[in-house]
């Protein structure tokens, strides 16, 4: 009996640890395809708020607002945020007719925007404010503490917190408390809160699943992107790196049709007005449209050098050197306003033999009519064509040269005819002379 339980015991334990190993391993690969998925951020992501700990001092000019920390400039205006670099601290920032003013430790003075190698401007810094009056309010402050004189009641209010940089821009009186700027109507304070778009996550979104998703094949099919949503543009033609080649992130400005590309992660990736763009793909939904027509022809000679994985031509060819090369037509592909091109799906053999999909755009595609099955195949000019081609415009050339020779031909046998013709009466003159 005491074997039996021992056993039991060890038979536990072991089963325990293999459970607890799975589980281990099985966290390291979801944490690991988590780590490696393609992760685009969220519709509120992109919305910051700015906050500061070493605030220095600020400046408004309406809407906009100037703010100075260490050795950098933080100017926000309708949403967006501009930061500029210096090389020394920056001790004050001014507003003066609507242009922003800098000064540094050195005591240089700069305006804003700035640039490299920018001269210093020839402006002085106003001196630091101890009291400013508007309306029946005045504002007076002394050893970080801000009082505010209300005349009209005839009392004094002391604000909360201690406080420093007292200003007035237009009609509107500020201060600084904890590295927060405040704005005052009579003696309430209002923290000034600024929230602007941040689109650096954009820069590292892995590609993930991306570079496989056209190995299994690629059919065409549409979404609608939500309004408002965000898009960051996104170079396809090299997929194969750890991030996603990304430019300006823009927003939908209303509901619009796309060609998905694929899905990775929590992303989809579309093709739309000629650019390629990757989104949350909880932004867009499947929408039917009549995108597929019968081809005119059955087969055809190509003549660029891509044959494209999609209907989309700033993305990997599926293959390239496709010059000349005769394929299968299985479909034509046209949407205006979304595809730039119309397309069609061919079928073309790889050197192992092997079947393969592809698209090619009308303009670098000629159209083979076949009449029957014992006739020889005749060429037929696609009614697409809109490209140019180098063998076409050869052959162009090559029936010019023939039909100058041809001409020129006709003029020498013209020009000598009267020559062969006497020639031709003298030899019959010779032969009719009497022996």
């Amino acid at each position: 009996m005491v074997w039996y339980n021992l056993n039991v015991k060890r038979f536990a334990i072991l089963t325990t640890t293999l459970i607890m190993a799975a589980v281990t391993v099985g966290g390291g690969v979801s944490a690991a395809a988590e780590e490696s998925g393609t992760v685009y951020p969220g519709n509120g992501d992109f919305v910051k708020t700015l906050e500061f700990s070493g605030l220095t001092d600020y400046a408004v000019n309406d809407n906009s607002y100037a703010f100075a920390e260490d050795k950098s400039v933080y100017v926000c205006s309708d949403g967006t945020r501009t930061v500029y670099v210096f090389e020394n601290t920056v001790t004050a920032l001014d507003c003066n007719d609507g242009i922003f003013y800098l000064e540094d430790s050195t005591g240089k003075v700069y305006s804003l925007p700035y640039s490299e190698g920018q001269e210093h401007a020839d402006y002085k810094m106003p001196e630091p404010e101890t009291t400013i009056t508007v309306g029946a309010y005045n504002y007076y402050l002394k050893d970080k503490s801000l009082k505010i004189s209300d005349y009209e009641q005839d009392v004094i209010h002391t604000a909360e917190g201690e406080y420093r940089n007292l200003k007035l821009f237009g009609e509107s009186v500020y201060a600084i408390s904890e590295n927060v700027v405040y704005s005052f109507t009579g003696e309430v304070a209002t923290a000034v809160t600024i929230s602007y778009e941040d689109f650096s996550a954009t820069q590292t979104i892995l590609t993930g699943q991306a570079s496989k998703a056209f190995e299994d094949g690629y059919e065409p099919s549409f979404v609608e992107v939500t309004a408002g949503a965000y898009m960051t543009e996104t170079d396809l033609t090299e997929l194969d790196g750890k991030y996603f080649k990304t430019g300006e992130t823009v927003t939908a400005k209303e509901n619009l049709t796309a060609l998905l590309l694929c899905r990775t992660g929590n992303a989809a990736v579309i093709a739309t007005g000629g650019k390629g763009y990757i989104l949350l793909a909880d932004n867009v939904k499947e929408r039917t449209v009549k995108y597929s027509f019968t081809p005119e022809f059955k087969s055809a000679t190509v003549l660029g050098d891509d044959i494209y994985v999609a209907p989309y031509v700033a993305m990997q060819p599926a293959l390239t050197g496709a010059m000349n090369k005769v394929v299968d037509v299985e479909g034509k592909i046209e949407l205006n306003g979304v595809l730039d091109f119309v397309f069609y799906k061919v079928k073309y053999k790889t050197e192992d033999g092997t079947d393969k999909y592809g698209y090619v755009t009308a303009g670098l595609l000629s159209g083979i009519y076949i009449s029957s099955d014992n006739d020889d195949p005749s060429h037929i000019t696609d009614p697409d064509y809109t490209e140019q081609s180098d063998t076409r415009t050869v052959l162009l050339i090559l029936a010019v040269v023939i039909l100058i020779l041809a001409a020129v031909s006709y003029l020498v046998y013209v020009g000598t005819s009267g020559k062969r013709k006497k020639d031709k009466d003298k030899v019959k003159d010779k032969d009719e002379t009497p022996q």
